[in-house]
């Protein structure tokens, strides 16, 4: 029995796992070929923001306040570290009309980076079902330090941006994942003075 729940629970962090990177992937791919064309990129990414927010109103989620506050506040802190990012000539974006400095995709990128993780450790919480806090905020950690630089490798090496910090890999300097982990990590301990201030019963941020 606990062989055939272990063999159970290995299959679906394994989809879990596997549908997340193909996502970012995809993701990836996308913004990094058509990065000159940032506003249709644009476009697309908040047409898709906006229908996974109404697809959550319209199945009456729980979870649907918690997700629509993390998307704000994903986005809103994301253009704030951009805009400061870009200001000090710490990173720089390429191939821009009108020598612009900031893409049109950024702030739904930050917002949908913001889903991702969240639903991306709520399925991992449900499937190892892990109830320690020790072990979830480790596990964010993970999370936090993996996908996102996974996804920044994508795109710096089709060209999308450059970093001028040194001490990179695969084009993503160490400092840079640090601040990764920090930003997502801090977004979720924001989340749970948020979901407890307001008494939203969440798995990941206040169960």
């Amino acid at each position: 029995m606990d062989t055939e729940y272990s063999s159970k629970a290995t299959s679906e962090i394994s989809r879990v796992l596997i549908k997340s990177f193909v996502k970012l992937t995809l993701a990836g791919l996308l913004i990094g070929f058509f990065h000159a064309y940032d506003f249709w990129i644009g476009l697309l990414l908040a047409l898709y923001l906006v229908y996974s927010i109404i697809k959550r109103w319209q199945r009456n989620a729980e979870d649907k306040m918690v997700f629509l506050t993390g998307t704000l506040l994903g986005g809103i802190f994301g253009v704030c570290c951009e805009l400061w990012g870009i200001y000090y000539g710490y990173w720089e974006y390429h191939d821009l009309s009108f020598n612009r400095s900031f893409p049109y995709w950024l702030p739904f990128a930050w917002a949908l980076a913001f889903t991702f993780i969240y639903q991306l450790e709520k399925d991992l919480f449900r499937v190892l079902a892990v109830s320690k806090m020790s072990t979830k905020i480790i596990l964010s950690l993970i999370v936090a330090m993996i996908f996102p630089t996974y996804g920044e490798i994508i795109t710096i090496n089709l060209g999308v941006w450059t970093y001028s910090w040194p001490f990179q890999v695969f084009g993503v300097p160490l400092l840079a994942i640090f601040l990764l982990v920090v930003f997502h990590t801090g977004v979720n301990f924001l989340m749970v003075l948020i979901c407890k201030q307001f008494g939203w019963k969440n798995p990941v941020f206040n169960p």
